[in-house]
């Protein structure tokens, strides 16, 4: 089921882990085996969550913006350490970005503005540093010992408004240094030799073209190299009940009021409770009149078999045949869900269709339509549903409770929901076709707890992304890794 929330999100990748991979794979994945034990331990340490995990992603939640960014800087000095003495270009160094915002859990994987904007600024932080939005920034100042770079308002790729980020300046932290591919240093070197060579008829080519001498740009091979392993899978043909929501409050399908028979009577001891069965003829309570003993009390019994919604009986109380009610009974413990719905909704209802009944803080028990409003109310435009609920054991009078009714079933093209990503422009998939990733708006439907109706945009022969999303941009490369559909 999905539940929205509020969460401190670090969102981490290895930077230049293509080219680490291409230069010693084994190697590659040894440390970065390691370096995921030292962020999980740091992760638990503060309180946090791993919730998602895509190749050398990771992405993970905490309590509060403070507990997330102490995480953050342990991870970073820790891994400095493990790696600090071994080669410049063999070092695995995430990037890290976080904020606080809204998400939405579905399955344990988080969704939503807040899982996106981390990702975003992951990008903008360096190998080894992190770089957080304004709103953990006010969160954590004065409570976290760190110096901030205040880097400003920066446009995040697919975030509608600029997103005001700071820089954590970490202890020692120098400039980072370039690490340049052995293809990059031979083009270097084999391009000042040509200019000795060739003289100075080929060094005016050469100052034409001066990437001959420097070789690829670091940066770009970088972005090249640089790609995520993400999870994949072929979009299906699913069906997908077709639902209607009503929600309202318990109510006695017949409600049994009962007083004593005389007036001047008082409670003398009350025997049931609210929630509990009776048997016509129980004795509810004991009652005598103002002046006698208690001895001489005579028992108040039920008058059906039922369940006690309501009681006001208590020791000394005094009691009539015209005052309130001592004891309210459910008789038989038949409830009902009464219910409001709109026009469009009680056009597609009927007595008879069945109801899974939800009652607030309990599981789902069955029930089924009994009336159906032929209109609605001119204030509200409200008209009234009201549903017999099967088995009234637990339940109370003004008890909130949802019902889901089902009135038919549409079959199409189903993706995942943590496929589906909320941009501006509405919901969007990501579609691997190809070497480069598509960003395919999409026009959602009908949804189970897993999976979403893809309406328009999309067919059963697509590839697409399954998680990772807030990590990709419209054309970007990746590394497809194959999994079975979600079902």
């Amino acid at each position: 089921m999905m539940k929205r929330t509020i969460a401190a999100i670090l969102a981490s990748d290895v930077a230049g882990y293509s080219r680490l991979m291409a230069q010693d794979e084994e190697d590659t994945l040894r440390r970065l085996a390691a370096a995921k034990a030292v962020f999980r331990q740091h992760v638990a340490a503060f309180r946090g969550r791993v919730f998602n995990t895509a190749g050398d992603a990771i992405l993970a939640e905490f309590p509060s913006g403070v507990e997330a960014l102490r995480a953050g800087i342990a991870i970073q000095t820790d891994l400095d350490a493990l790696d600090r003495n071994d080669p410049p270009e063999r070092r695995v160094r995430f990037r890290m970005g976080l904020t606080i915002g809204d998400v939405v859990e579905v399955e344990g994987d988080l969704l939503g503005d807040g899982v996106n904007i981390a990702a975003r600024l992951e990008g903008l932080a360096e190998p080894g540093g992190l770089c957080l939005s304004r709103t953990l920034h006010e969160a954590v100042s004065g409570k976290v010992q760190a110096t901030f770079k205040d880097i400003g308002p920066q446009k995040l790729k697919n975030i509608p408004r600029p997103v005001h980020a700071f820089r954590v300046v970490l202890p020692g932290a120098g400039p980072i240094p370039v690490v340049r591919s052995p293809r990059a240093r031979a083009l270097r070197w084999g391009g000042l030799a040509a200019v000795l060579m060739l003289g100075t008829g080929l060094a005016g080519v050469l100052l034409l073209r001066p990437d001959w001498i420097r070789g690829p740009d670091p940066a770009k091979a970088a972005a090249r190299d640089d790609l995520i392993a993400v999870s994949v899978a072929r979009a299906r043909q699913a069906c997908f009940p077709d639902r209607v929501r009503l929600s309202g409050l318990l109510t006695p399908r017949r409600a049994q009021e009962v007083r004593p028979e005389a007036d001047g009577m008082r409670v003398v001891r009350a025997a049931v409770q609210p929630l509990d069965t009776v048997k016509a003829g129980q004795v509810l309570a004991e009652v005598a009149r103002f002046g006698e003993p208690d001895g001489a009390a005579l028992p108040l019994r039920s008058p059906v078999d039922g369940t006690v919604v309501r009681s006001a009986a208590a020791a000394g109380m005094p009691a009539s045949t015209r005052g309130p009610a001592l004891f309210e009974i459910a008789a038989d413990g038949a409830f009902d869900l009464d219910a409001e719905a709109p026009l469009a909704t009680l056009a597609r209802l009927q007595p008879g269709q069945g109801v899974g009944v939800t009652p607030l803080g309990g599981g789902e028990r069955p029930g089924r339509i009994r009336l159906v409003a032929n209109g609605i109310d001119p204030a509200t435009q409200l008209g009234r549903v009201r549903v017999s609920v099967t088995g009234g054991e637990g339940l109370r009078a003004g008890q909130f409770a949802t019902g889901l009714v089902r009135v038919g079933e549409r079959c199409g093209v189903a993706a995942p929901h943590a496929a589906v990503t909320q941009e501006t422009e509405g919901p969007v998939i990501y579609v691997a076709n190809s070497e480069r990733i598509e960003a395919r708006p999409v026009t959602t439907g009908l949804s189970t707890e897993n999976e979403v109706e893809i309406r328009e945009g999309l067919n059963e022969r697509d590839t697409i992304v399954v998680k990772a999303a807030a990590f990709l941009r419209e054309g970007d490369r990746i590394r497809p890794v194959a999994v079975p559909a979600v079902r």
